[in-house]
């Protein structure tokens, strides 16, 4: 199944292309000369920066005494996927390239970790929860592009789900996003119970971390952990800040987020206690939802 982003075969290639340049003993510059262009843009290209042009591909191959046709013929696969445009390309204007990468990485990861403390997942969000909290969120929005944001945030639960390689996924959602009230009683009502169908399905674990865990520095933010099976992908860290997105990829950042979010874990109720907790905060949204006005 060709991948649904281009930057995944992007990075996919790049790996390879640096692995066959090394094993030549070839530096940037000797891979520049030969295509005649710059060190910085064969560095992009191997980073799954650039956008891959099938002729600098065999260029190189041919550069790298690549013999293999079945390697080369994946290769050139990888560059063709790589210059595919987005499934989200006619939202583009509501993406920011944090959002990009993060959609690419959602798409394709093998493992997702949530770590939440003020709204649920975006993978979990109703409809109606998702429009109220663009509302709040983006209130310079009109109602076009709030409905693209919407529309993309759908698109994406729907990509997730269509997965024929379903990702484990584990999430870990603070009591106080429980309480935060976005919209209406009914609109709570309503996520509640999306995200207690969500905890049933396979693969998925959700947990609450209650408030009588006590604090704990690792609670200062939200984040998500992207790993992957592959030994050809990059792993990720996204953490989410209100002075603008970061991303880690070193090693030692994915196990160190990796153990934050099992301690975390070790602090959560069971999925079965993080049920019924969610239950009753559902119960008690729809009981002010039928109170009289």
């Amino acid at each position: 199944m060709p991948s649904q982003t281009p930057l995944i075969p992007r990075r996919r290639l790049g790996q390879e292309l640096r692995r066959l340049r090394e094993l030549r003993g070839l530096h940037l510059e000797d891979a520049a000369d030969h295509l005649e262009c710059s060190p910085s843009k064969i560095s992009r290209l191997e980073t799954g920066q650039g956008v891959p042009k099938a002729r600098d591909v065999r260029d190189l191959l041919d550069l790298y005494g690549v013999g293999d046709q079945r390697l080369r013929d994946q290769l050139l696969r990888l560059a063709g996927d790589g210059r595919r445009q987005a499934w989200w390309q006619d939202l583009a204007d509501v993406v920011s390239s944090a959002m990009d990468t993060f959609i690419s990485l959602e798409s394709e990861a093998s493992n997702i970790r949530y770590y939440v403390q003020s709204t649920f997942p975006g993978m979990f969000q109703t409809e109606e929860y998702a429009r109220e909290l663009f509302r709040a969120i983006y209130p310079r929005d009109d109602d076009v592009e709030r409905e693209k944001r919407v529309r993309l945030r759908l698109k994406r639960q729907d990509i997730l789900v269509e997965r024929e390689d379903q990702p484990r996924i584990g999430v870990i959602v603070d009591e106080a996003t429980l309480h935060r009230v976005v919209g209406s009683p009914k609109v709570m009502a309503d996520q509640l119970a999306a995200l207690l169908q969500a905890s049933e399905r396979q693969g998925v674990t959700l947990r609450v971390y209650p408030f009588a865990a006590g604090p704990d520095i690792a609670i200062q933010c939200t984040f998500v952990v992207f790993t992957f099976e592959s030994e050809y992908d990059r792993n990720s860290v996204h953490i989410e800040l209100s002075a603008g997105d970061r991303w880690l990829e070193q090693e030692s950042d994915i196990t160190r987020y990796t153990r934050i979010f099992d301690d975390l874990g070790r602090k959560c109720l069971s999925a079965e206690a993080s049920r019924d907790m969610i239950l009753s905060m559902m119960e008690h949204y729809s009981s002010k939802e039928e109170q009289p006005r």
